[in-house]
């Protein structure tokens, strides 16, 4: 960010005048005094010094400057006009309290982004790209796989570098997903000559879709441009959308949305710790908000660094970075942060001490290398150290553990006589839920051999997309339920609730559709 050092040039100018008025004879002929000390804070103002006065009366305090201010200087693509553009404009300013929710969770990673945007010289606007992707939620998960802010591939995160293992998946790493994103974003870049609406295209939905939307125009003559293209439905309202946020956010004066104020500054550092390491004990350790700390370090799939990482760089918000350093040095090395241990005792199996413990059986296999579930009493195991998790940590892994069913998906080859209903039929889910899965339309036809995408019913539901609903006054389960075309029943299931149950305003449903 360009800052402006007004009170650095202040001091030193008002410095470089007392030096010369306490070196040189007076022009009254007087003997120049010097070395003499400037007047207490306490003084009155008329028993200041012409110099002093200087300094205070041009001093101002230095007032927080908002990040939103800095960023609008800055903006280069929102320009582009296009009636899609305005459309999606329209949609979100029917709902600007959304754009203020939006603009809470940008919070915490925009600063970072966007100075990482400067440094490589590329537009302002792509730091809003997470906010189409994601909504700036780092354990976003898709129904095809891409996870984190900005919704990587497994293919393409490992391709940019990005680790994915049981213990670890980089694309949820604030930090290495967003240098990956921006690698990726420069390759592209330079894939379409320089052309950002294209690249922003490409990086939603592949650069070979972009690129034969791109040929099969060329060999009708037409238009090579974004807004001519044929692309999927996604694309085609991705684009408009992350143009029509960044309009917004970089111009909420003019379209008369009201932003939080986010103070100009890293909102969080990073900090090298030595694994193992509990997130757990390190959020005690600096006192911070658990739901903070975690969504700033979403990366570690159980809330745990194994030893096998080394070191690890955790992000701790700017505030509690002092504390959080002391704490780290005030503790035994490995005592508290470490592994915890568990002796077998009689009686014990791994099924009963995983229980125990919050944790599961293959994660203790893992852990302790164990190639079989056979254990001898007074062996010494290995723990992740979630014997004392609280219902929020044992929530947040919950999460954590409902994103990987989503994975749980097959490939199904199109054969002679298929059609989406059979296909649906065949794994007991709808047709719909199928033509939705694989981006295609309910009366597509099928080609023979083509793959598709299927989640079998007992996965299904964390295939489908996932939708908030404030309940409102007048509001009921059946009226919610026809509003969404669900089943009372699946509403009642997803928010464990009753049929009978009473529902309030302000009351949070959770709906898959």
């Amino acid at each position: 960010m360009k800052r402006i050092a007004i009170l650095s040039l202040l001091v030193l100018s008002a410095c470089s005048t007392l030096e010369k008025n306490t070196n040189s004879p007076s022009t009254e002929g007087a003997t120049a005094k010097t070395n003499q000390p400037l007047p207490a804070p306490g003084l009155e103002q008329d028993e200041l010094s012409p110099e002093v006065e200087l300094i205070t009366k041009d001093l101002k305090p230095v007032l927080p400057v908002n990040l939103w201010d800095e960023i609008a200087k800055q903006q280069t693509l929102t320009h582009i006009s296009n009636a899609r553009v305005e459309s999606q404009q329209k949609r979100f300013l029917r709902h600007k309290h959304h754009l203020v929710e939006r603009a809470n969770k940008a919070a915490p990673y925009l600063y970072y982004i966007i100075s990482e945007l400067e440094k490589r010289e590329m537009p302002v606007e792509l730091a809003f790209t997470p906010m189409v992707e994601s909504n700036f939620d780092p354990l976003a998960h898709s129904v095809v796989q891409a996870a984190g802010l900005w919704q990587f591939m497994p293919r393409t995160a490992r391709g940019f570098g990005l680790t994915i293992d049981q213990w670890y998946d980089g694309r949820r790493d604030v930090v290495a997903s967003t240098q990956a994103a921006l690698d990726y974003y420069e390759y592209l870049n330079k894939m379409f000559d320089g052309d950002w609406l294209l690249t922003v295209a490409a990086y939603n939905v592949g650069q070979g879709n972009v690129l034969k939307a791109i040929k099969r125009n060329k060999r009708k003559g037409l238009p090579t441009d974004y807004w001519s293209l044929k692309l999927p439905r996604e694309t085609m309202r991705h684009v408009p959308k992350w143009i029509a946020l960044s309009n917004i956010f970089l111009n909420a004066k003019d379209f008369e949305v009201e932003l939080p104020f986010i103070e100009n500054t890293p909102a969080f550092k990073q900090v090298a710790i030595e694994a193992p390491a509990n997130l757990m004990q390190l959020a005690k350790i600096a006192n911070i908000d658990k739901n903070v700390f975690y969504r700033l370090n979403p990366a570690y799939n159980k809330l745990f660094i194994p030893e096998e990482h080394g070191q690890a760089q955790i992000l701790v918000p700017t505030k509690n970075v002092q504390l959080f350093q002391k704490g780290i040095m005030d503790i035994e090395p490995g005592k508290e942060l470490g592994l915890l241990t568990y002796t077998v005792k009689s009686g014990d199996n791994l099924s009963v001490i995983a229980k125990k413990n919050n944790t599961s059986v293959s994660t203790l296999k893992n852990l302790n290398k164990l190639k079989s579930d056979f254990l001898k009493v007074g062996q010494v195991l290995k723990m992740p150290g979630f014997a004392d998790a609280s219902e929020h940590e044992l929530n947040f892994m919950a999460t954590l553990d409902k994103n990987r069913q989503r994975r749980r998906y097959q490939t199904y080859r199109v054969k002679s006589g298929d059609s989406l209903w059979s296909i649906g039929k065949r794994f007991g889910v709808t047709s719909t839920q199928v033509a939705r899965w694989n981006n295609m339309n309910k009366n597509s036809t099928l080609r023979i051999g083509q793959r598709l995408k299927v989640w079998p019913k007992r996965y299904s539901q964390f295939a489908s997309a996932k939708t908030s609903y404030k309940v409102r006054s007048g509001d009921s389960l059946s009226a919610i339920a026809r509003k969404f075309n669900v089943k009372i029943s699946d509403l009642t299931k997803w928010n464990q609730l009753s049929k009978r149950s009473i529902i309030r305003p302000g009351q949070t449903l959770t709906i898959f559709r």
